[in-house]
């Protein structure tokens, strides 16, 4: 476990359970968070509430992180047979990067 602070860093918990009658059902048994990283670098690090969501953004059958933030700025980290690439700003069609402008 990290002292560090955890603002500004993705974490994935992951919960083993399958399906069962109600009656049968316990609760859901949590794995140790893993700190998502781009190489040695985490993703989503210096920013307000990062906030990931997987979609497969560049058409090619990998699921890749797309992450907002508070401020409502988006960036991308492709997937990668090593795991992500490093995150870049995620571009609109004219090149721009996509802000909502939350703040």
């Amino acid at each position: 476990m990290s002292n560090a602070p955890l603002r500004g860093v993705l974490w994935v918990a992951c919960a083993v359970t399958s399906w069962m009658p109600a009656q049968e059902q316990v609760a859901p048994r949590f794995a140790a968070p893993v700190r998502l990283l781009a190489g040695e670098v985490p993703i989503g690090g210096k920013r307000l509430f990062p906030s990931p969501v997987l979609r497969d953004a560049n058409g090619d059958g990998k699921l890749d992180l797309v992450i907002g933030d508070l401020p409502g700025k988006l960036t991308l980290a492709l997937r990668t047979d090593q795991g992500y690439a490093a995150e870049r700003p995620f571009l609109d069609q004219n090149g721009a990067q996509i802000d909502f402008h939350n703040w």
